[in-house]
């Protein structure tokens, strides 16, 4: 059975795009919010994917908003921004010490993404 991109889910043209773009196997993959539109399972489906590709050597760069804490975990590195500036950039293990230097404390039991 053939479906015409026109009359897919919104979901279903995200992950088309990625799909056709990684025919080509590119070395960098940018993606921008490629969790928006896509329910939980879907999008944990697609970052555990993303992560496998930068495990085999791929450069993954993705703009990520609100992410589940189970989604944010899965993430290497964080360049987080404020008012347009770098607040915090490096392993996402030391965000919230960092920031808690910085003065800013997460409170206990609470998602890092969300703080």
């Amino acid at each position: 059975m053939t479906t015409l991109v026109k009359n897919l889910s919104g979901g279903e043209k995200k992950r088309l795009s990625i799909g056709m773009e990684l025919i080509t196997n590119p070395p960098i993959i940018l993606l921008d919010e490629p969790t928006s539109g896509l329910d939980s399972v879907s999008a944990m489906h697609l970052v555990r994917f993303i992560k496998t590709l930068a495990q085999e050597g791929r450069t993954v760069i993705s703009v990520i908003h609100q992410p589940a804490s189970s989604l944010f975990q899965l993430f290497d590195d964080v360049f987080l921004l404020s008012a347009g500036k770098c607040i915090y950039s490096g392993p996402i293990d030391d965000l919230v010490g960092s920031l808690g230097e910085a003065g800013f404390h997460c409170p206990r039991y609470y998602n890092r993404a969300d703080f």
